[in-house]
């Protein structure tokens, strides 16, 4: 069995749940047991196998549908070009920076990733404002993107490409928790 045909097959009614995490020599682990959605009478125990793992929010008793993703906003950070944004004038309401910075951010991300994940916090953002210059956010250069098109008419910004990211990437989501990594492996317990 393949991760594609396990995330085609598992959903919420099949009363699944992570039983077990572990790290590994490769990543991470973890079992995973559920309904067999052939035979609803019939209760397995599968285990994951994930190699390369950037990140993970993966917990006990997490359960419910998987869903398989190449492409999602918190993949951005691992495929693609990342960059800085960098702003040289003083806006005239540095609170309406950061509301317009926010409101963009929540849009694009969801509950997915913080706002000060990517924000300069190395001293209070109004005070950065109010500098004049600096850097804004460090991240991908497509969310830089969305940066830029919302603070632009009241702000000089500018974005510079900093380095690549590796690529390969892709995210398992199991419930409201997920893992990053590189390839995933499925086998009966």
């Amino acid at each position: 069995m393949n991760i594609e045909i396990l995330c085609e097959n598992i959903y919420e009614d099949l009363e699944g749940y992570i039983s077990a995490i572990e790290s590994t020599y490769m990543g991470i682990s973890f079992i995973y047991e559920t309904d067999h959605w052939d035979d609803f009478d019939k209760r397995i125990k599968l285990k994951i196998e994930c190699e390369g793992v950037a990140e993970s929010t993966l917990n006990i008793d997490a359960g419910g549908s998987f869903q398989l993703f190449t492409k999602h906003p918190v993949l951005d950070e691992y495929l693609g070009d990342s960059g800085v944004l960098y702003f040289s004038s003083k806006p005239e309401n540095p609170n309406e920076i950061i509301g317009l910075l926010y409101s963009e951010h929540e849009s694009y991300f969801g509950d997915w990733r913080d706002l000060s994940k990517y924000l300069n916090t190395n001293i209070p953002f109004s005070e950065l404002l109010s500098s004049g210059n600096g850097s804004l956010a460090n991240a991908p250069i497509n969310v830089l993107e969305i940066y830029k098109n919302a603070v632009s008419d009241y702000l000089n910004v500018n974005i510079v490409k900093s380095h690549k990211n590796d690529g390969g990437f892709k995210m398992l989501v199991v419930e409201n928790t997920y893992i990053v990594c590189k390839s995933i492996s499925v086998k009966y317990c």
